[in-house]
């Protein structure tokens, strides 16, 4: 099964580093964006790839100006035009400055697009492909003030708050692994900051606090591929399962300027894999 996997494409960002186009009316740093997401989607139908992962942020916050919108969403509308399944998952930029929702993505489950696929909530989808099924399990940005106003929180330090959190995402995501099917192969597709990943821009762009996961509790056996988005430094955690960031596709200001930009792309199957 071949997958697609890209993540943090921040799409509106930049623009005090750009100009008007004066033939499009648009800033050319949006332009640079959607030319280098187009790529990306001409990579997905061009080998042609039987699902794609979206690791989070799309946009550098939930509520993007309209014509950003429409942009991100001419370029995903290929993938739909091409039948190939989708998963978008709402990252950290997603959200709402409380921490909940994904407004600019979960636009795509309202309108039914079909094949999409839109992950803010821990959950686990089983995704007809032309190559079989596979399970996604999607695992948005989590953040502590998930747990600040309730009264277990209380009088608790921030580092204890963030244990409680784990401790209760490693039951949570137990619970979705007991209802794998063993048989279909299994991906985690997750918005956070690994504990022993490489910081990239995200330490700037971060607009919540979050709190770092154990890499451990991502590697389990049950899952072919895990799939990660936030940081937009590319690097492989774990080869077995293989943990990848693939990194953000642009750079979105001079602070994101070290490193190669890209995506991951390749096969995927039950203890196997080529990415």
């Amino acid at each position: 099964m071949k997958l697609l996997h890209l993540s943090d494409i921040h799409m509106g960002s930049g623009f005090s580093h750009g100009r008007v186009n004066p033939e499009t009316g648009l800033n050319t740093r949006l332009e640079d964006f959607v030319t280098t997401l187009s790529r990306c989607v001409d990579r997905a139908i061009a080998e042609p790839v039987d699902l794609v992962l979206f690791g989070g942020d799309a946009f550098p916050d939930a509520t993007p100006p309209p014509f950003v919108q429409e942009a991100f969403a001419n370029q995903f509308r290929r993938l739909a035009d091409a039948q190939i399944p989708t998963v978008l998952l709402v990252g950290n930029h997603d959200q709402h400055a409380q921490g909940q929702g994904g407004a600019s993505l979960c636009i795509y489950r309202t309108l039914g697009v079909p094949g999409f696929v839109v992950g803010d909530r821990l959950e686990t989808h089983r995704i007809q492909t032309r190559n079989g099924p596979v399970q996604v399990v999607t695992l948005p940005w989590l953040t502590r003030s998930t747990l600040l106003t309730r009264p277990e929180a209380e009088g608790l330090s921030m580092g204890e708050v963030g244990q409680l959190l784990i401790d209760r995402l490693r039951v949570a995501l137990e619970g979705e692994i007991r209802t794998l099917d063993p048989e279909v192969p299994a991906v985690l597709l997750a918005h956070l900051m690994a504990d022993t990943a490489r910081y990239g821009a995200e330490r700037f762009l971060a607009v919540g606090k979050g709190f770092t996961v154990p890499l451990a509790l991502l590697t389990r056996p049950c899952f072919d591929y895990v799939a990660l988005g936030h940081v937009h430094r590319h690097q492989v955690l774990c080869q077995q399962p293989l943990v990848i960031y693939p990194g953000s596709i642009e750079r979105v200001d001079f602070s994101d300027g070290e490193g190669r930009k890209g995506i991951c792309s390749g096969g995927v199957g039950k203890g196997t894999n080529d990415l």
